[in-house]
């Protein structure tokens, strides 16, 4: 197998699973209406609810799903070989991940905005919207603990921050020029684009600019701060939590859409430059293993590997994005199929270009096991850099560019999720709390509480846990747009069948995961107290999330046999909540 064999089959799939099956769902079994009015216009408030230009949401949509799950989860899972991390690619994208991120776009829009929360009120039993909101509210923070972890190890590097702040102040500045001075997209695109590729380019690795920042890092021997984070992991983890500060409380037009609009096209840009070094170098998948063991050190193949790569074929994350927020700017129905299915048809795009530079941008498995002693996110960074010097990019400037791109693929979502974990803490601790439901409070509270899992919880822990309940968010997701499509008699089996799969798979990462993360504690001498308190939160939350999976499970069957049952009958599809807050 050659790189740029595995590229044109991914294009070909996607392009196919676009034209024939996702079609079909659309017209046939979904039937979008352009007729029907959409939240954003309904509800239009400036704030969560705005309509959108198309192109806009879609670059939106892409960069707010696409973050370092396709990159990081690719590049761990081909240990396993890169033949199943590949077919899990195809397969699960075009039977799982694109369906999933549409439905969950097209039950927020016809449900009014409401959240997964509010969905799960309506659709399966009053406890199910608590059950939901509690779950989404832990596993962001599993997940986006991870997360931060490797976007403040990218920014440890002397030449990583500026291009980021840069990027930061254009976002800013894209905000201003579309939604207060009224400049065409084009312009504001091109103008911004512009300023942060320089910014980038040229002034990252100037020698000032690495010796300051390498200095605020505590330079060669970064001193110890606790535990086991040293001085640039707790500067770069409070840089990233003050940058997610502003995502959860800023109008959305102001900081998190225009933010991640301009993030696509750093990330785009990326993709098609990596897309045409492997082009024109085309190198082999060498001997690297088409299938290397059963076992990836002590993760079996199932159910971890389906967890490990938390996006690029499936990803619970994604049912965030589309129903609070997509679904809430969506200007016309048939928007729903290229801005959602076709962002998410995108991303495994992304998962597979990770993949292809895991396996062929180091000349053999034994350069791959290298490089990977640094992490996958230098994999990514030194093989992307690889490739983007076959087209001519020096490569000091192609290192550059490749941590950038890195860094924004994580800071594009992990705002989004703190603003989410606002709303949805908001949500279920503002009914005993008030004070939860002020915009600042909860925002600051989310952070704190983000903050204690990013400074006691391990990376490979964080990632393969948060992995496991991301799915198994997905899998919700998809029930409830099974009770959807039940309720409005359609064909469900679509997404129920899918989200069978995924329970079974996550539950068993989940238990296999957290019995290792709370064994640890036991059998590990001299154990560091940061540590301790990670193993057994992580473990106990984890055990906790999966009994909340498992009564939502309970639950949404039992509406699901109601509504078909009431179908059979002939009888008027009743509704088990009340039509609840379109928020």
């Amino acid at each position: 197998m050659t790189s740029l064999m595995a590229l044109i089959m991914g294009i070909v799939w996607i392009f196919l699973v676009y034209r024939i099956y996702a079609r079909y769902v659309d017209r046939k079994i979904v039937m979008s209406d352009n007729k029907k009015a959409t939240p954003a216009v309904m509800y239009m408030d400036g704030v969560e609810f705005m309509p959108a230009n198309k192109n806009v949401l879609f670059g939106f949509q892409f960069k707010s799903i696409c973050g370092l799950g396709p990159v990081v989860g690719a590049i761990l899972a081909v240990n396993w070989g890169w033949v199943p991390a590949m077919m899990y690619l195809f397969l699960g994208v075009a039977f799982i991940g694109w369906i999933h991120d549409y439905t969950a776009s097209m039950v927020g829009i016809r449900r009014e905005g409401m959240s997964l929360g509010g969905m799960s009120y309506t659709l399966i039993s009053p406890r199910a919207r608590t059950l939901i909101s509690i779950f989404i509210y832990f596993n962001l923070m599993l997940s986006f603990g991870a997360f931060a972890l490797l976007i403040a190890g990218n920014l440890t590097q002397p030449h990583g921050p500026l291009g980021i702040i840069i990027w930061v102040l254009m976002g800013l500045l894209c905000g201003q020029m579309i939604y207060k001075w009224k400049q065409s997209i084009v312009t504001t695109t091109v103008v911004t684009v512009a300023i942060t590729f320089i910014g980038i380019f040229l002034l990252t690795n100037l020698p000032p600019v690495t010796a300051f920042f390498k200095a605020i890092s505590g330079g060669d021997k970064p001193p110890i701060i606790f535990g086991s984070i040293n001085q640039p992991t707790f500067i770069w983890v409070i840089a990233v939590l003050i940058f997610c500060y502003f995502g959860a409380v800023l109008p959305i037009w102001r900081w998190a859409q225009p933010m991640n609009y301009l993030g696509f096209w750093v990330v785009f840009i990326g993709m098609v430059m990596i897309s045409l070094g492997i082009l024109f170098w085309n190198p082999s998948f060498g001997n690297f293993p088409a299938y290397k063991s059963w076992w990836w050190g002590n993760n079996p193949l199932w159910p971890i590997l389906f967890v490990t790569m938390m996006c690029g074929a499936i990803s619970g994350w994604h049912s965030l994005v589309s129903s609070s927020g997509t679904a809430r700017m969506i200007e016309k129905e048939t928007d729903t199929l290229p801005v959602a299915g076709g962002a998410m048809l995108l991303e495994m795009i992304m998962g597979l270009l990770a993949l292809i530079i895991a396996v062929s941008a180091f000349g053999s498995f034994e350069g791959f096991a290298g490089a990977m002693k640094k992490g996958a996110g230098a994999v990514f960074m030194q093989g992307g850099a690889n490739f983007l010097g076959k087209i001519g990019i020096p490569a000091e400037v192609a290192g550059v560019y490749s941590n950038a791109m890195f860094a924004i693929i994580g800071l594009t979502l992990i705002h989004l999720g703190v603003r989410f974990m606002r709303l949805y803490g908001a949500d279920v601790l503002g009914e005993f709390w008030p004070i939860f439901k002020n915009v600042h409070f909860s925002a600051v509270f989310t952070i704190i509480i983000f903050a204690v899992f990013c400074f006691t919880g391990v990376l490979a822990t964080l990632w393969f846990l948060g992995g496991a309940f991301n799915q198994m968010l997905a899998s919700m997701a998809l029930l409830i747009a099974s009770c959807w499509l039940a309720y409005e008699r359609k064909n469900y089996k679509i997404t129920l069948y899918p989200s069978i799969f995924l329970f079974v798979t996550t539950i068993s990462a989940a238990i296999w995961i957290s019995y290792g993360t709370i064994q640890h504690f036991f059998t590990t001498p001299n154990i560091t107290t940061d540590r301790a308190i990670g193993d057994w939160l992580t473990g106990l939350i984890a055990l906790f999330l999966v009994f909340c999976a498992g009564t939502l499970i309970v639950d949404a069957f039992k509406a699901i046999r109601k509504f078909t049952a009431e179908k059979a009958a002939g009888q008027p599809v009743s509704v088990p909540g009340s039509s609840g807050s379109a928020k």
